[in-house]
């Protein structure tokens, strides 16, 4: 009865095997559809998206817990005596400073708060003012972002500067002259900014406002050339120019407005005009100085939302790469394709474990063997 038993059990336990394998072969092929399906819906996404926005308040509670790290009361008294050590002084993240130790509850060194003062007089009295202010009414590309930035700014953020912009360019272009492209689409965009927003969305007055600073951006040299290419766009493409010579009024010249490709146009200037609500002229005129694309511009504008008048100082003591990063999260979509990738592997795992095991056992029984006939000789 033991000679039939043996081959028994060893059928058995073949069969038990073969299950187990068959079970763990299922679990590998659904973690792998599952991976598929995800990685599938991943890449539809447009860029394929691994980063997404992270809700308001997400964004409100990454940025104080960065700051209560970075901002400590030592590295912002650090920050501020670099900044009034330099020279030229930029006071408008001198002030960002001052501020974001105002709102963090941090107590500045009394020598530091005098120091600071007796610059400011230095630098910003009466008489530098004045000269400021008349370079800045004469010609915005010889302004500094100090106080007297208002001197130039005023026309330029209202209906006045975009008639004065589209007349000043119809004179050049009549004269076969360079035409400013880029003057000519923020113009437009300003202009027409009541009738574009019943196409594009959002709110007229922050698109005026907008647009108002990104001219005077542009006259400053402060624009990167991708936040500006989608006014290129604007003026190439989003308009009917045959039709122009017949405009009478700013409601016709809305009219010409092709609104899919003048959109990006509009909402880089709504962007801009929410950071301005918040921050005001001189502090958003800044922070354009370091943007680089239009995306940088809206994640700029929430993080204002979040941050309010902290959000200079924040970006001076996190720098732009981490500011820009903190208002991004990995979404839904890549975490579920990595928790299916992981998932695969650790199924592709269990089911080659038992072959790396026989493998391991063999090649131990083989080495075990070497040592002890060296043990023995």
């Amino acid at each position: 009865m033991a000679l039939f038993g043996k081959p028994s059990l060893d059928l058995r336990a073949r069969r038990r095997r073969r299950v187990e394998r068959g079970i763990l072969a299922l679990v590998a092929l659904c973690s792998l559809l599952w991976t598929g399906w995800w990685l599938r819906d991943l890449a539809a996404m447009p860029v394929f998206e691994p980063l997404v926005a992270r809700a308001e308040s997400e964004l409100a509670v990454a940025y104080d817990q960065a700051l209560a790290r970075e901002a400590t009361p030592e590295a912002l008294i650090a920050r501020l005596e670099a900044r009034l050590d330099e020279d030229p002084r930029d006071w408008v993240v001198i002030e960002a400073l001052v501020e974001l130790a105002a709102a963090q509850g941090i107590a500045l060194p009394e020598p530091l708060l005098d120091r600071r003062a007796a610059l400011d007089a230095e630098d910003n009295g009466w008489i530098a003012s004045g000269i400021d202010c008349l370079a800045c009414s004469w010609d915005l590309r010889d302004c500094t972002l100090s106080g007297a930035l208002a001197c130039g700014i005023a026309v330029n953020v209202t209906v006045l500067g975009d008639l004065v912009a589209l007349t000043r360019e119809g004179a050049h272009y009549a004269a076969g002259e360079p035409v400013d492209q880029v003057d000519v689409g923020i113009a437009f965009v300003g202009i027409a900014a009541t009738g574009l927003v019943v196409f594009t969305g959002g709110t007229s007055y922050a698109v005026k406002v907008g647009s108002g600073l990104l001219r005077v951006a542009h006259r400053m040299g402060r624009l990167a050339p991708d936040l500006i290419a989608p006014f290129r766009r604007a003026v190439a493409f989003g308009i009917d120019w045959a039709r122009l010579p017949a405009v009478r009024s700013a409601d016709e010249l809305a009219g010409l407005a092709r609104p899919a490709v003048i959109r990006p146009a509009v909402e880089v200037a709504q962007d801009l005009g929410r950071l301005n609500a918040r921050l005001g002229t001189r502090q958003a005129l800044h922070l354009m100085g370091g943007l680089d694309t239009p995306a940088d511009a809206a994640r700029v504008a929430r993080a204002s939302e979040a941050l309010g008048p902290r959000t200079l100082g924040a970006w001076e003591m996190l720098g732009k790469s981490r500011f820009l990063r903190l208002g991004l999260r990995f979404s839904d979509e890549l975490l579920a394709a990595m928790v299916g990738i992981f998932s695969l592997m650790t199924s592709a795992l269990a089911l080659l474990a038992p072959l790396v095991a026989r493998l391991g056992r063999g090649m131990g029984r083989l080495v075990l063997r070497g040592v002890l006939r060296l043990v023995i000789r």
